[in-house]
């Protein structure tokens, strides 16, 4: 895990940079910290090589998968891992109808990926500081698309 934690801290520097907010909350997780929330979530990792490349923690309130923390190590982005690890969060919870994460609002090449892969802006926005608004997405999961068909009408 102290692996995870170091890409998570290399990865969001480029977020530090863009909000000049070096105390960003991924930047200020201990281990102690990602042990804990791993006792709540689930955390893939992806590896290239048998080397640690990037992860994602995922969790499940009620029907909705909440994925976050999504961090691949700068030498491997733009490679597909990020993609793979939102595809690979998307199928955790069999009784997921819906993902959603968050971002800062103005993180471009992470709303172009979230968005690239279907989700949408939902109206939920929050405010952390004055310069930094986080925007929420969501996305349906292909089971909540998947409804029964309606039975037969009845006829006489």
């Amino acid at each position: 895990m102290p692996e995870l934690l170091a890409i998570q801290k290399e990865a969001y520097q480029t977020e530090a940079r863009t909000y000049d907010n070096y105390s960003l909350s991924p930047l200020m997780e201990t281990l102690d910290d990602m042990r804990t929330a791993a006792k709540h979530s689930v955390i893939l990792k992806a590896e290239i090589g048998g080397v640690p490349a990037g992860s994602v923690r995922c969790k499940l309130n009620g029907t909705i998968c909440e994925i976050g923390r999504l961090s691949v190590k700068p030498a491997y982005q733009r490679q597909g891992i990020g993609s793979a690890l939102l595809r690979a969060c998307e199928t955790v919870f069999a009784e997921a109808q819906t993902c959603e994460l968050f971002t800062g609002s103005r993180s471009a090449a992470n709303i172009k990926l979230y968005e690239s892969h279907g989700y949408r802006r939902t109206i939920k926005e929050r405010i952390v500081s004055p310069k930094m608004t986080l925007v929420y997405l969501s996305k349906q999961t292909p089971r909540a698309k998947r409804a029964d068909p309606p039975p037969p009408a009845a006829t006489s």
